[in-house]
């Protein structure tokens, strides 16, 4: 082993022959699956920590995609987000500090940036403290130490029994152990209780996330009805309907370009400015109002399959332009 932890190329030359030889072999869709799902336990009850955090994200990345990633000469986009999970580029204690929902709102006031925070309502630490509160009409509860797990109330009520177990779930949940992601290590598990963001028809609102190289967009991506049928749209920064797909079904359907678009990429390329990678997530709401949702670093886990796949290596190539050498490895 290398320096830093780094495995020299041959070894993983070694490891693409004998994983590429399994997958062409019996290379279906139904096999690719089911090792995925093997891998992703193996990520729960295994030691976390180096090497055994780069392995799994290397394996798991290359079942999910179907080709094997090139880490220290990143070509695709999941390759340059695969690359960061093994040698993250930044602070890593300002990423985890904003990877916390809720430290994130005081990291986004420091910087003078109150008008983008989305009130607190309540923090808790233990699902007891919820159990027997009357939470108000559209609010929203969430884990603030990993991704899901949100329970929306459109109703002022108690949580159901099946949402309680949910929050229970949700705190004893490591997700640095489940997605071997650097930024989770950590986090201190709390729910915290939000008002539910709605649009000018009182629905939830479209998800914006704005995908950011070193202070300069990428793309934009938009989710359409997240809670119900979801579909995923992507946009290139002079909003044009890019004729590809990333994870979910594309909807075909253009949408208007927001109003305070170019107010949001300012605020984007202000929030993403201490990092080389990171999506930036973003609502647009009436009155040109904008709340910042989250940052994240790892889009997908590096595994986020396109279609077609081609369209990998283009956003990877366009990656490549605006991050220069940030994302090379040393072998």
């Amino acid at each position: 082993m290398g320096p830093c932890g780094h495995r020299p190329a041959g070894d993983l030359e070694s490891a693409r022959t004998v994983i590429e030889a399994t997958l062409v072999g019996r290379g279906k869709r139904r096999f690719r699956t089911r090792l995925a799902q093997s891998i992703s336990l193996a990520k729960r009850v295994l030691p976390t920590g180096e090497p055994i955090d780069d392995i799994l994200n290397y394996v798991h990345a290359w079942v999910r995609l179907g080709y094997a990633p090139h880490i220290f000469s990143p070509r695709s986009f999941n390759e340059h987000i695969l690359s960061s999970k093994w040698r993250f580029r930044g602070d890593i204690d300002l990423a985890r500090k904003v990877t916390d929902k809720f430290l994130f709102k005081g990291w986004l006031q420091e910087k003078g940036h109150e008008k983008l925070v989305v009130p607190t309502l309540g923090l808790y630490n233990d699902a007891n403290e919820v159990r027997n509160l009357a939470f108000d009409r559209n609010t929203i509860l969430k884990p603030t130490h990993l991704s899901g797990g949100a329970i929306l109330i459109y109703e002022s009520r108690k949580l159901s029994v099946g949402e309680l177990s949910k929050a229970k779930k949700s705190l004893h949940t490591d997700y640095y152990k489940r997605s071997r992601e650097k930024t989770y290590k950590g986090v201190c598990p709390r729910l915290i209780c939000e008002p539910l963001l709605l649009d000018s028809t009182g629905k939830i609102p479209m998800d914006y996330k704005f995908f950011m190289c070193l202070g300069k967009p990428l793309m934009v991506q938009v989710d359409l009805d997240r809670f119900t049928n979801h579909t995923r749209q992507l946009y290139s920064t002079n909003w044009e309907l890019l004729n590809f797909e990333l994870k979910f079904p594309r909807n075909p359907n253009a949408i208007n370009r927001p109003k305070n678009l170019a107010t949001a990429f300012d605020v984007a390329s202000t929030l993403s400015s201490d990092f080389p990678f990171c999506r930036v997530d973003l609502y647009l709401l009436p009155n040109d109002t904008i709340k910042a949702g989250e940052i994240t670093f790892f889009p997908e886990g590096g595994g986020g399959n396109f279609l077609p796949m081609s369209a990998d290596f283009l956003m990877g190539d366009r990656m490549k332009e605006l991050l220069g050498n940030a994302f090379a490895l040393s072998e």
